[in-house]
């Protein structure tokens, strides 16, 4: 299953790259994650640190000014390829790019002072199990913060979007999968709230910022 549900992934992803920058409401959600990102963790402009997910780049332009260099990864060559030619038009030389997908691969080699994924994981089918390969990929002392949604009724991406694992997610199982995996001082906060209006009844999706340290 994870295989199909990834190439499902890769293929809408790399088909809806050109306009994926278009949207406000994934501009809005990326700049409150950055803020978020900041404001939680001690970031420090020696720092190696490595984004899971990253499509467009979005979030990781917003923090790469506060890093040493940002290793930015995701599933969908259509994304890196937009990504890269935003990087080189902006000279943003401390960014680099890479094709990676952890459910189906091995853990790098290379160890990151901090890891960090923005409205991903709910593409994962096992979150833990991913989790603890983030675990692995830190240096001791490192940095992991994960945002994505909270636990919702699937309306956020509606029934015709393929490669949706989960509804959002409980707070307590994220938890519960970062202490699994050895991580400490985990914290949580809302990032953002976006406002979707379906059919005439306006919802709100709240979004949390998780970070964490691992020992």
């Amino acid at each position: 299953m994870t295989s199909t549900l990834q190439s499902d992934n890769r293929s809408r992803f790399d088909q809806i790259a050109a306009e994926w920058d278009d949207s406000p409401l994934r501009a809005g959600i990326a700049t409150a994650v950055a803020d978020a990102i900041a404001a939680a963790v001690p970031l420090a402009s020696h720092w190696n640190a490595l984004e899971y997910g990253c499509g467009t780049g979005l979030v990781g332009v917003r923090v790469l000014p506060r890093l040493g260099h940002l290793l930015a990864t995701d599933l969908s060559p259509g994304m890196l390829a937009v990504l890269r030619e935003k990087a080189g038009a902006a000279g943003l030389d401390r960014l680099t790019t890479q094709v990676l997908d952890l459910t189906s691969g091995p853990v790098p080699a290379d160890r990151y002072d901090f890891l960090f994924t923005s409205m991903t994981l709910h593409h994962i089918p096992d979150v833990g199990a991913l989790v603890r390969a983030f675990g692995a990929m830190l240096v001791p002392g490192g940095w992991i913060a994960l945002a994505d949604l909270d636990t919702e009724d699937g309306s956020f991406h509606g029934p015709d979007v393929p490669g949706v694992a989960h509804h959002g997610f409980d707070r307590a199982q994220v938890q519960r999968w970062l202490r699994e995996a050895g991580f400490t001082d985990v914290a949580f906060r809302t990032a953002h709230t976006v406002e979707k209006t379906r059919d005439g009844e306006t919802r709100h999706y709240p979004i949390f910022l998780a970070t964490a340290r691992h020992p």
